[in-house]
């Protein structure tokens, strides 16, 4: 078993990051530059709301969060959430009219876990495959992506999917990942968009 409290835990709480995930986007985004002041930032599964924490710390930047789940207390300034299914018209809507067009679409959004990694890997290449091209029809040309994806043989194959849209692909294990754990992050920089077929 992984010690949930250990020093990223512990260093959440002191900081007031509502999650350790907090210092795998810092990190990600200090090497990568996935979003910038300025931008608007689309947050896909965002609760409890680490990651929208992160990015709203740039004094400029938007941010909108989805989520199936409430994210509790998250009155911040120049943060709306949307509580929906991305998987819905309606809530592909509402995240357009929040903001017609996100220069990054983020997300650390994962199933929920059986105890089998086969099955969670199954169940994450699926729901990453959605959150994709849900990002995929709000991405402006030249924004960036990136999520979290459970390890398994069917990685590749769904990077091989989504790096064909994009001008530069990565798959990175962060620092503050839990030892033991099989989640690595892909990014993706410089939206080309959709071929008419797959829009």
């Amino acid at each position: 078993m992984y010690n949930r409290q250990d020093a990223f835990y512990k260093k959440a709480k002191r900081e007031g990051y509502r999650s350790r995930a907090a210092y795998k986007l810092i990190e990600l985004n200090k090497k990568y530059e996935i979003y910038r002041n300025g931008h608007n930032v689309l947050d896909v599964g965002c609760a409890p709301g680490g990651w929208s924490q992160v990015a709203l710390q740039m004094s400029k930047t938007r941010v909108v969060g989805v989520d199936l789940l409430e994210t509790g207390d998250m009155e911040m300034e120049r943060f709306t959430f949307i509580l929906g299914d991305i998987t819905t018209q309606e809530t592909v809507d509402e995240v357009l009219a929040a903001c017609s067009g996100y220069d990054a679409v983020i997300s650390d959004a994962a199933p929920n876990t059986s105890g089998s990694k086969l099955l969670d890997h199954v169940n994450s290449i699926e729901l990453v495959r959605k959150i994709f091209y849900f990002a995929c029809s709000v991405l402006k040309p030249g924004g960036n992506f990136i999520c979290k994806v459970f390890e398994g043989e069917d990685r590749d194959a769904l990077v091989k999917e989504m790096k064909v849209h994009f001008d530069f692909c990565k798959h990175i294990r962060p620092e503050a990942t839990r030892k033991g754990s099989f989640e690595m992050y892909i990014i993706l920089k410089g939206f080309k968009g959709l071929p008419k077929n797959e829009q």
